[in-house]
Formats: C-alpha cells, sequence, structure tokens
C-alpha cells in the first residue's frame, strides 16, 4: 500500500461509517412506539432535552466565535514570533479554522447522540414488554449510532483538514496547525459536560428533596416534574455532553499522535504522521461488521431446578459444566452455534440453572 493512498482510506472509511450509522438508526427509530401513555411520558422528556440543547448550544456557538477572534487575534498579531512561524504559513487563519471545524463536529456529534438516545428509549421500553430480544438489538443499535458517530466525525475532521490544508506536501507544518481542532472540540465539551451535569444533579436533588421528602410521591414518578427534568438531564448530560467529551477525546488523541509522527519522521516517514488515523479507522472495520456479518448470542442463567446451564437450541459444539459456590463468576457455558455466533453464560454461585432465551444482538 502506498503511503499516499492511506488518506483516501481513512476518509472512505469515515464515509461508510456514517453510511452505517445512517442505517442503524433508521432501523432504530422504525420500531414502536408503544401505548399512548407511555408517549406522553416520553415525549416531555424529548421537548425539554431538545429545547435544553438547543439553548445551550446557541450560548457555546456565541462563545465559540468569540474564542475564534481571540485565537486568530492572537496568531495574527505573533505571526513573527520564532515557535508560530515555525507552524508554518497561514497558521493563523488554519488554526482558527480547525477551532470551529471542531467546535462544530463536536456540537453534531453530541446532538447525534442525544437525539438517538431520547427516541430509542421509548422504543426499547415497548419491544421489551414483548421481547427482551428486540429490546436489546434496539439499545444496542442505538448506542452503536453515537459510538460510529462520534469517531467517523473525528477522523473526517482531522483527515479532511489534513487533506485540505495540503498535509501530503507540507506533512511537517499541517499536524501542528490543525491543533485547533482539538481545542475546539474540548471547548464544546467542557460546556456540554458541564452544563448537562448540573442541570440534571440539580434536577435529581430536587426530585428527591421535593418530590420524594416533602410531598411523598415514590422515586421516579413521573407525576413529579422534577423526574422528568431529571430524565431530560440524563439525555442532555450524559449522551450529549458525553458524546461531545469522547469526540474530543479521540480528537485530541488523533492530533496529539500525528505531532508524534513528525518527530518520528526520519524513522517512519509520511505513514508514522498517517499511522494513527488508518489504526482508528481500522477499528470501524471491527467494530462495525459484526451488525451485519455475524450475530453474537448470549445465554442467560438462572436459579431452576436444574443442575447444568443449557445454551442457545442452534448451537453446535458446546460443553457444559456445572457451577460451584466456589466460583461465583464461574462460565456456565461455553459454544459456538452456526452462522458465525459465540453463545456464552455468567453464573453467579448456585448450583441449579435455568437458560433464557438467547439474546441475538
Amino acid at each position: 500500500m502506498f503511503v499516499e493512498n492511506v488518506l483516501p482510506i481513512v476518509l472512505g472509511i469515515s464515509i461508510l461509517s456514517l453510511v452505517v450509522a445512517a442505517f442503524l438508526a433508521k432501523h432504530v427509530l422504525s420500531a414502536d412506539t408503544g401505548k399512548p401513555e407511555m408517549r406522553q411520558i416520553s415525549d416531555a422528556i424529548r421537548e425539554g432535552a431538545e429545547a435544553f440543547l438547543s439553548r445551550q448550544y446557541r450560548t457555546i456557538g456565541m462563545l465559540s466565535i468569540v474564542a475564534a477572534a481571540l485565537i486568530f487575534a492572537f496568531y495574527f498579531v505573533n505571526r513573527d514570533v520564532k515557535n508560530i512561524a515555525e507552524m508554518g504559513h497561514g497558521t493563523f487563519w488554519r488554526v482558527t479554522l480547525s477551532f470551529l471545524i471542531g467546535a462544530l463536529c463536536s456540537a453534531i456529534a453530541g446532538y447525534v447522540g442525544m437525539f438517538v438516545s431520547i427516541r430509542a428509549n421509548i422504543r426499547a421500553a415497548t419491544a421489551a414488554m414483548t421481547s427482551l430480544n428486540k429490546a436489546l438489538q434496539i439499545a444496542l443499535r442505538a448506542g452503536a449510532v453515537s459510538g460510529l458517530t462520534v469517531v467517523a466525525m473525528s477522523l473526517l475532521g482531522v483527515g479532511g483538514l489534513f487533506y485540505f490544508f495540503n498535509g501530503l506536501v507540507d506533512y511537517r507544518h499541517v499536524p501542528l496547525q490543525i491543533v485547533g481542532f482539538g481545542f475546539g472540540a474540548s471547548f464544546v465539551a467542557l460546556f456540554a459536560q458541564l452544563g448537562g451535569g448540573i442541570y440534571t444533579k440539580a434536577a435529581d436533588v430536587g426530585a428527591d428533596l421535593v418530590g420524594k421528602v416533602e410531598a411523598g410521591i415514590p422515586e421516579d414518578d413521573p407525576r413529579n416534574p422534577a423526574v422528568i427534568a431529571d430524565l431530560v438531564g440524563d439525555n442532555v448530560g450524559d449522551c450529549a455532553g458525553r458524546g461531545a467529551d469522547l469526540f474530543e477525546s479521540t480528537a485530541a488523541e488523533n492530533v496529539g499522535a500525528m505531532i508524534l509522527g513528525i518527530a518520528l519522521f526520519p524513522v517512519f516517514g509520511l505513514g508514522g504522521i498517517l499511522f494513527p488515523l488508518l489504526a482508528r479507522a481500522f477499528g470501524f472495520v471491527g467494530g462495525g461488521t459484526p451488525f451485519f456479518f455475524g450475530a453474537i448470542t448470549i445465554t442467560i442463567c438462572l436459579p431452576s431446578s436444574r443442575g447444568n446451564c443449557s445454551t442457545s437450541p442452534t448451537a453446535s459444539r458446546s460443553f457444559r459444566t456445572r457451577s460451584s459456590s466456589r466460583s461465583p463468576n464461574s462460565l456456565c457455558a461455553i459454544s459456538r452455534p452456526r452462522k458465525r455466533s459465540v453463545t456464552f453464560a455468567l453464573s453467579p454461585s448456585s448450583r441449579n440453572w435455568i437458560s433464557l432465551p438467547s439474546l441475538i444482538l
């Protein structure tokens, strides 16, 4: 493989991963939304989460523009300083543009995580009323949408900026100029995590103190408005905020590893700079393939009158062992079923077991 082909491969895999994420999102959103009573609660949570995130992102957007102006002014005024001059021509506008794109991509990654979560919750709950297997499918695929989007946006942003700034030619300076991408991602993640985290903790305390202690309303009862606010905070803090935070982590790791590749250029050449992006891109292949070319079968064991742990009816070449009270987390059944799936079961300490229906992920 020629090193010049690495960047197109990385960008192509990133775009393909976004397509896969869109396909999984379509599958999740096509599921049943349940009874009107369920939708009433879910709609209240969705409306609150979207309103909160919209207001929060408007504030973050204004702060990002102010920060970008300060970054531009700093690099422009000090463009003749030795350390900044060594970063290459046009550093002031390239770092600023990288900052804005990093902030935008981080906001998109967080919003996608929240958008899917507030719609997948009711669908997973509805599916659990009839099929544990289907509920787990919806939950995992909804999580995969956020995970694929976060890493794909990070790779696409870093790789796209590297290509747009002509990094294949000016490879010694461009990784230093796109460091603003990681800073922009961190800037958004900071406010997203703090804003959503403070909101959800305040709502949680309010729900417990006022609802449970003063009004005597049971915990997590939807009649308590603070419970709805707490669930809104879970989505905007743990989903949107965490999505932006994970995006910031992957972006900073990619850029940092590329900068280290500059120091190792005499040994590995351009391949050492692009290798971090290629390694991250290959993670998509390993993480996304099981959703289409294989399945994971989990057999859960519960106490029963039987003395062993059975596996999926489709399993073959399996072996069974009795559980022992001396091994509280022993593996009680492992098999390799047909259709390239893996069946396993973890057993707590007990002598009698029965297997629930297998969960095809």
